[in-house]
């Protein structure tokens, strides 16, 4: 049964909450009385059905407006492995990147599967945002990851990317101290996108990594360069 039920809405809320349809730029907060139904609309994604909620973990229900289906945009988004933003000075919404706003890799996607060859060289630490650190050239890095393959290919992270993602930006070098840093192959759903062979002599320096929205990267060091720590700095996601 379809019910109508009139609420009084501020269209700018309207427009800042919701997408599917045709948001009103005003320059000022107005309301408007409107007749919207509810007819226990499902939001399905890729074949499997989403609740949307709102930041606070209510659920917020779809409804249809002069002939147009709503969703609730930050459930939308959730969906599709986005993140939503909203800048209230702007009146925007923003779904996966936003102008100004770093993500990083650790934050974002942290790796869901690490292995070690030898956990006495730190072969596969990794480092979250704001707690550890290691260096390089003398720089603090932090956001990012050392791996320490001692000649194997056996040290590498996984991380879950979603097809969301176009490239990577880092700083990667040896961490200090390091004699024989390792040589570090970036891999995306099985194929070697960039290979880097590292020594002390020519880093750190900053890359760039192409992810060509791929589902799946592995880093990991090569069985044939290094044995010891190469770092991985501020690996930023874009």
């Amino acid at each position: 049964m379809k019910l109508h039920l009139f609420k009084r809405l501020s269209v700018l809320g309207l427009s800042a909450a919701l997408v599917c349809g045709s948001a009103l730029a005003l320059s000022v907060v107005t309301t408007k009385t409107i007749d919207v139904q509810y007819a226990d609309i499902k939001l399905v994604v890729d074949g499997i059905q989403i609740t949307p909620k709102d930041a606070n973990g209510t659920v917020v229900e779809p409804f249809i407006y002069n002939g147009t289906t709503y969703l609730p945009v930050r459930a939308l988004g959730n969906a599709l492995g986005k993140q939503v933003g909203w800048d209230g000075n702007s009146k925007t919404v923003y779904i996966g990147e936003q102008p100004g706003q770093k993500q990083y890799l650790m934050e974002v996607c942290p790796p869901y599967e690490t292995h070690q060859y030898n956990s006495w060289h730190r072969c596969g630490t990794y480092y979250s945002a704001n707690t550890e650190y290691f260096t390089m050239a003398g720089q603090k890095y932090t956001n990012g990851l050392t791996l320490a393959g001692c000649y194997s290919p056996d040290t590498y992270a996984l991380f879950n990317l979603n097809g969301a993602y176009s490239s990577l930006h880092m700083t990667i070098g040896p961490v200090d101290g390091t004699e024989d840093p390792s040589d570090i192959a970036f891999i995306v759903d099985g194929r070697v996108v960039a290979e880097y062979e590292v020594d002390t002599a020519q880093y750190p320096y900053e890359i760039d990594v192409p992810l060509n929205y791929g589902l799946q990267l592995k880093i990991a060091t090569t069985s044939d360069g290094g044995r010891y720590s190469t770092g991985l700095g501020n690996i930023e996601l874009f």
